[in-house]
């Protein structure tokens, strides 16, 4: 019986780590890239989210503040309609030289769970510019992780969450598979 309760314990486990794996909507790309250094101020903020976000009011933002704390972006950021992975928010074009830190929030349409996080660039004429770290979590699926590339024109979805929650499932029935094995009824 020991070894049936233990054997269950590592499957939940394994399960939970698997499901919180693939739990949260969080940022692949972002551009202005994490810690970039701009000569030219951004039009926007844009980020390429690992899955697609839940339609829910106010659940799905971006807001840019300076390095006072002061928001300077002056409407909320918006999911796009045609790849619900992608969100962005216009900054103005008045943007100060200064350094900036982007807060952002999201909510997994896969499950709902929420998660946020930030991100900075400083936009200097007077500084070397720097593209900063335009991917933030690489593709899963063997797409181009060179951060140099513009990945957010694409409309395109990775099917990430799909594939991750495959192989879990896969992993799960082939530790259920080797348990009734070990432990199921022995035939002589």
């Amino acid at each position: 019986m020991k070894n049936v309760l233990a054997f269950v314990s590592v499957v939940a486990v394994a399960l939970g780590a698997a499901t919180m794996a693939m739990a949260h909507a969080e940022p692949a790309r972002v551009q202005p890239g994490d810690g970039a250094v701009l000569n030219a101020p951004p039009a926007q903020v844009t980020m390429i989210m690992s899955q697609d976000m839940a339609r829910q009011a106010g659940a799905n933002d971006i807001v840019v503040v300076d390095s006072a704390g002061k928001a300077v972006t002056q409407v909320a950021a918006t999911v796009d309609n045609a790849d619900r992975r992608k969100l962005a928010v216009p900054l103005p074009p008045s943007l100060a030289i200064g350094a900036y830190t982007v807060l952002w929030k999201t909510l997994s349409a896969d499950d709902g769970d929420p998660a946020d996080g930030t991100t900075t660039f400083t936009y200097d004429p007077a500084l070397p510019p720097s593209p900063g770290k335009e991917v933030l979590r690489e593709n899963l699926l063997g797409g181009s992780s060179d951060s140099t590339a513009s990945p957010l024109t694409s409309g395109e979805s990775s099917g990430t969450s799909w594939v991750l929650f495959a192989a879990a499932a896969i992993g799960v029935a082939v530790i259920v598979a080797g348990g009734v094995f070990l432990f199921g009824p022995k035939r002589s």
